[in-house]
């Protein structure tokens, strides 16, 4: 049966949920469809200890700051409570359930396929997020490897883990995270990177990182600020590459806005 709408919003996670509480206050009819059967599913299922590495002033969503007794890096469960709350304060209520099978564009409108809902609407917000669906590289002998494998995306803590030795691939904030995890409870983890990694601490003298660079990039250009953070940061971290750990020659700001990651 085809179903009218202005806006079909695909996906309820924070995306979705912050679309909807925009379209809620512009007064404009929508539907929010989400393949599961909650909203922000894909927080639900992150590693345990984690937290956001962004202070919770510029972390919110829209109308909605984070509860003044939240810690300034927000735990898992705190950010899942969060999403909860902001889908009931603006009266959200997804189509859980329901996985869209196709969106085609068809004589001016676009037409929304999901389960058992057809739906045809104006416009159309993709929400699925970009870590929605794991990624597994193909590497050579992984299928024949004896010990336990698993993404990321699938790790919960490091119980199961203790007095074994862990390769961790990737060095992002994830790959570093659990690494940690590993370390503090008993396991013996190593990290492979397959190339330089900025490492930047989450605060600087107590100021958080984030407000450092927003600061910088206010008053000098990107260019000036990728020549500067080494000098900064450096003596605060130490000499990493007696670590294996060497810098990338592209900047820590130009890596960013080149490839939306340090």
């Amino acid at each position: 049966m085809e179903e009218t709408t202005t806006v079909a919003v695909i996906g309820a996670g924070p995306a979705g949920l912050a679309v909807g509480a925009c379209l809620k206050r512009a007064g404009l009819d929508f539907v929010m469809l989400e393949k599961e059967h909650e909203v922000a599913p894909s927080w639900r299922r992150h590693y345990e200890r984690l937290h956001l590495h962004t202070v919770k002033a510029y972390s919110s969503l829209p109308f909605q700051p984070f509860p003044r007794n939240f810690p300034r890096y927000v735990p898992r469960d705190l950010v899942i409570r969060y999403f909860d709350s902001y889908a009931a304060n603006f009266d959200l209520h997804p189509r859980f359930g329901e996985t869209v099978r196709e969106v085609r564009r068809d004589n001016g409108h676009w037409f929304v396929e999901a389960g058992s809902t057809l739906l045809r609407a104006r416009h159309v917000v993709v929400a699925t997020g970009n870590n929605a669906e794991s990624i597994v590289p193909e590497i050579a002998g992984l299928g024949t490897f004896a010990g336990k494998v698993l993404h990321s995306a699938d790790y919960a803590n490091a119980t199961p883990f203790a007095g074994q030795s862990v390769l961790v691939i990737g060095m992002g904030n994830t790959g570093a995270e659990i690494a940690l995890d590993l370390a503090e409870a008993g396991a013996h983890p190593m990290i492979s990177v397959r190339g330089g990694v900025h490492i930047v601490p989450r605060e600087l003298f107590g100021v958080p990182i984030q407000l450092v660079g927003m600061l910088a990039s206010k008053v000098l250009p990107r260019r000036a600020n990728d020549r500067l953070f080494p000098i900064v940061l450096d003596p605060v971290l130490g000499n990493l590459e007696k670590h294996g750990i060497r810098r990338p020659k592209q900047g820590l700001l130009e890596q960013i806005a080149t490839a939306s990651r340090i």
